[in-house]
């Protein structure tokens, strides 16, 4: 069940760089699309994920 994560203020491809690597490295979790404003992951974070 596929998750989307909103968030604000990326302007960039800097941004969606950093938000890929944050997710990858930190939580283990390859997302299925990065885009300005918006993640769309394979499943939904847990709660220790979430305050990653």
């Amino acid at each position: 069940m596929a998750e989307t994560l909103y968030i604000k203020n990326m302007v960039c491809d800097r941004c969606i760089m950093a938000v890929r690597a944050v997710l990858t490295r930190c939580c283990g979790i390859e997302p299925l699309a990065v885009e300005l404003g918006e993640v769309r992951l394979p499943r939904p974070l847990t709660e220790p994920e979430h305050e990653t």
